[in-house]
């Protein structure tokens, strides 16, 4: 048995089966690049205007008559005499032989001799190159500017649009096959007879991957290995990844951790010191397939699919916030314990709940909170369950 720590480490070193695919640009924020992206030409591609005002040759006067107006988009303006200043906005290209740019705030427009011009009222020196961006200072044409295995944010999208990649390569999100097992699960549209339950973890997992963009295809087996074997034979030959719920902890039926091992799965990792999800078991195998088997208590489930698979898959660290957890119960000794808890006006509160068969309990939760091993005070870890 491993610690949630040890587990984190482990999924971490873990790689997320992938293929490569091609999406239009604006599709593909929070994808996974899957190609190098290069500078086709200098950035900026020109010695570019930082501010509105004025491009002048002569930086050891403070006045200057005006030869023209310079806009963003047209060729770079010509000097007729080297003494002349050219007013010019953001985004232009730098006059040839300009030494400096003066923004506007700076400066004052009068009449002399019934011509233009204009004076510098700054308090500090002109110097040379001031506010000009210049050519390829950024980024010199061939350079790579998108590393492979970056995720797409914002800006990625932006300096791949200004190299013209109207599609853009990125990692394939990766197929998953959602298998519940059990004698006593029933579809959610059957009336269980007394003894039965309808299935409700399959569900929960469906429901989460495809609003997060993953392919899925849900199953449900019964507690027979040949029959089980069979099936997960045939699903794990079309998916990525399987995710199981039931059938992985010490009972006479729970038969998971065998039948994937004889499909071919090396155990990473079965059972983690805490609670609920103690049985969770983790494999690989050669070809790149992954499996989470999850123990089938409602709440178990949950827990180690949001805790665990969910950041894992996603290829992000959940972010651990702190606060201050009133009503919690006592530490175990030797076990982590997950908690659901509700925010209050200061800090937060643990539910009352009836074990990891309660699900009516868990839906007040805002967040689960971890309780570690033989912990004394009152401040935990939390991450939101949204």
């Amino acid at each position: 048995m491993i610690t949630p720590t040890d587990a984190f480490r482990l999924l971490q070193n873990l790689p997320v089966p992938s293929r490569v695919q091609k999406i239009a640009l604006e599709d593909s924020i929070g994808r996974i690049l899957a190609e190098d992206i290069a500078a086709d030409r200098d950035f900026p591609p020109f010695d570019r205007v930082m501010m509105d005002g004025i491009a002048v040759q002569d930086i050891q006067v403070l006045e200057w008559p005006l030869g023209g107006i310079a806009y963003a988009g047209e060729q770079a303006f010509t000097f007729s005499q080297s003494t002349e200043a050219v007013e010019i906005m953001t985004g232009a290209m730098l006059p040839e032989k300009a030494q400096a740019i003066l923004k506007i705030e700076d400066l004052e427009f009068f009449q002399k001799e019934d011509l233009p011009w204009v004076r510098y009222l700054g308090s500090t020196a002109l110097e040379k190159g001031q506010f000009i961006h210049a050519q390829g200072i950024d980024a010199k044409i061939g350079q790579i500017i998108l590393a492979k295995g970056k995720k797409i944010g914002p800006v990625e999208v932006a300096i791949a649009a200004s190299v013209g990649q109207s599609e853009i390569q990125v990692e394939a999100f990766p197929s998953i096959g959602i298998i519940s097992t059990g004698d006593e699960i029933v579809p959610i549209d059957q009336q269980p007879l007394a003894h039965q339950i309808r299935s409700s973890n399959a569900m929960m997992i469906e429901a989460v991957l495809v609003n997060k963009g993953f392919s899925t295809m849900k199953k449900h087996v019964l507690d027979e290995p040949s029959a089980m074997e069979k099936e997960l034979a045939e699903l794990v030959e079309k998916q990525d990844i399987l995710i199981l719920t039931g059938g992985v902890s010490a009972g006479k039926k729970d038969f998971i951790p065998e039948v994937l091992a004889r499909l071919g799965f090396e155990k990473i990792f079965h059972k983690i010191a805490q609670k609920p999800g103690k049985p969770l078991w983790v494999g690989k195998r050669d070809d790149g397939k992954i499996a989470f088997a999850l123990p089938g208590n409602p709440i178990s489930t949950l827990t180690c699919f949001w805790v665990y698979f969910l950041p894992w898959i996603q290829q992000e660290e959940r972010p651990m916030d702190r606060i201050q957890v009133d009503q919690l119960p006592k530490s175990n000794p030797n076990l982590v314990q997950w908690l659901p808890i509700t925010f209050e006006v200061r800090g937060a509160r643990a539910l009352r709940n009836n074990g990891s068969g309660d699900l009516i309990n868990w839906a007040a939760a805002d967040a689960i909170a971890c309780l570690p091993a033989g912990h004394e005070g009152t401040e935990l870890s939390y991450f939101s369950l949204n």
